[in-house]
C-alpha cells in the first residue's frame, strides 16, 4: 500500500544551527509553534510516511506513486491578508484526497462576521469540499464559519498537540506540579511592537516578571526579532539595521539600561528550533504562561502548569475546546500584579480535562480513519 504524504516537518529543523535566520524562518512558516503541531501528526501516524519537500522531493510524479493521501497539519489558515497561493496551487496539482488536522479561522473576537480574504483562501475551502471526507478543526467557531462557506463534514478536535504527551496520566502529572509551591516558571514573548498597545502591556508585564524570577522567555514569531537574537551566530548572515536594538529595547524594557536588556537578551531570551529540546527545557519549570497558544502547550505537554492568555479568536477557541485554564488578556493585564497572582489564577480540573482530551482524540482518530490511516498507540475506551 501507498504511503501517507506530509506537508510540514517532524518537530525539527536539521542543521538550523549552520543556517541563517530567513532560511530557518521559512521552514517553519516564520513560526516555531508551528514545529508542535507538525510534531503532533507526524508521530500519530504508524505507517510509512514522507515529508515532501524533505524524504521526497516536490515532484507530482513521485508523489503519486508513493503517497495516496496528503495530510495537512494545519494553522489558522482561514484569516483575512493571508496568501495561500503556493500551497494551495500544489494541491490542486497532485489530485489527491486531503487530510486536515486542527484547521482553525481567525477573528479579533467571535462577534466578527465580515471578513476579506484573499482569493486563495475561497479556493482551499473548495478544495476541503472537494477532496476532504472529514476535516479537524480547532473548535466551534471554526465549525460555524466553514460551514456559511459550505464545508459541512467539520470535526471539532482541538489542536494535534494536545496528544504529543502519550501518557494517559497527562492529567495527573499536572495536577501534581499544581499542588507544589511555585517557585520557577517559563514565559512566551509574542510581538514587540503590537498594533494593540493594551496587547503590549502583557508583553512587559512578562519581560519584566522573566528578569526578576527564576524563569527563561521562549521567543517564536517575528522574523525581525528573531533575527536580533540569532545574530551572534556566524551563519546567521542577515545585516541587522543599526535602529533594531534600540527600538527592541525602548518596546520591551523602556526605562531600563541598555546593559540591562543586553543582559536579558543573553541570559533570559530562547529560541527553538527542535520539540523535544523545547519540551525537555520546559519540563523543568513549575508554572508557563503567556500568549502563544503552542509556547505554552510544549510545557503542558512536558507536565508544567500553564495559563492561555488570550487575545483573539484563535486562543481562546483552542483553550475552550480543549479545557485549558485560560484568562482574557485585559483581565491578565488588570488582577495579575505578579507571577504568583497568575498562578492562583489557574483553575483546573484534571478528570474533566482528561475526559475532554480522550474525546478529541477519537475524534482526530476518526479522521484518520476516513483514509485508513494507521494511529500510533491509540486504544478506544
Amino acid at each position: 500500500m501507498k504511503g501517507i504524504g506530509i506537508l510540514g516537518t517532524d518537530g525539527h529543523i536539521p542543521h538550523v544551527a549552520f543556517m541563517d535566520t530567513a532560511e530557518a524562518m521559512r521552514r517553519v512558516g516564520n513560526n516555531t509553534g508551528n514545529l508542535l503541531f507538525q510534531y503532533a501528526v507526524y508521530n500519530l501516524i504508524d505507517e510509512p510516511k514522507y515529508l515532501i519537500g524533505q524524504d521526497i522531493p516536490w515532484d507530482m510524479t513521485q508523489i503519486r506513486e508513493k503517497c495516496r493521501v496528503i495530510v495537512i497539519p494545519a494553522a489558522n489558515f482561514i484569516r483575512e491578508n493571508f496568501d495561500l497561493t503556493a500551497m494551495v496551487e500544489f494541491l490542486e496539482k497532485i489530485d489527491l484526497p486531503l487530510l486536515f488536522f486542527g484547521l482553525g479561522a481567525q477573528a479579533r473576537d467571535y462577534e466578527q462576521t465580515e471578513f476579506d480574504f484573499h482569493p486563495s483562501i475561497d479556493k482551499l475551502v473548495a478544495l476541503i469540499r472537494e477532496r476532504s471526507k472529514l476535516v479537524s478543526v480547532r473548535g466551534e467557531f471554526t465549525a460555524r464559519m466553514l460551514d456559511r462557506m459550505g464545508v459541512s463534514q467539520a470535526l471539532v478536535t482541538g489542536c494535534p498537540s494536545n496528544h504529543i504527551n502519550p501518557s494517559t496520566e497527562l492529567p495527573q502529572m499536572i495536577a501534581k506540579k499544581l499542588a507544589k509551591p511555585m517557585r520557577s516558571f517559563i514565559t512566551h514573548g509574542d510581538e514587540p511592537w503590537p498594533k494593540d498597545r493594551a496587547k503590549q502591556g502583557v508583553e512587559r508585564k512578562l519581560v519584566a516578571w522573566t528578569r526578576e524570577g527564576a524563569s527563561m522567555m521562549s521567543q517564536q514569531s517575528v522574523p525581525v526579532f528573531m533575527e536580533y537574537l540569532r545574530n551572534n551566530n556566524p551563519a546567521a548572515t542577515t545585516e541587522i539595521p543599526e535602529k533594531r536594538e534600540g527600538s527592541l529595547h525602548a518596546a520591551l524594557m523602556p526605562g531600563t539600561t541598555m546593559d540591562e536588556f543586553l543582559d536579558f537578551i543573553a541570559a533570559k531570551l530562547r529560541v527553538y528550533f527542535s520539540v523535544h529540546q523545547w519540551m525537555e527545557d520546559s519540563s523543568k519549570y513549575d508554572f508557563s504562561v503567556g500568549l502563544r497558544l503552542h509556547g505554552n502547550m510544549v510545557a503542558w505537554q512536558a507536565g508544567t502548569p500553564a495559563l492561555w492568555v488570550y487575545h483573539d479568536s484563535r486562543t481562546q477557541e483552542l483553550a475552550e475546546t480543549m479545557a485549558l485554564p485560560r484568562m482574557p488578556f485585559q483581565t491578565f493585564i488588570d488582577e495579575c500584579e505578579t507571577v504568583q497572582d497568575a498562578w492562583k489564577r489557574v483553575e483546573f480540573d484534571p478528570v474533566a480535562y482528561g475526559e475532554r482530551r480522550a474525546l478529541l482524540k477519537s475524534r482526530i482518530v476518526k479522521v484518520m480513519e476516513t483514509e485508513g490511516i494507521k494511529v500510533r498507540g491509540y486504544q478506544p475506551a
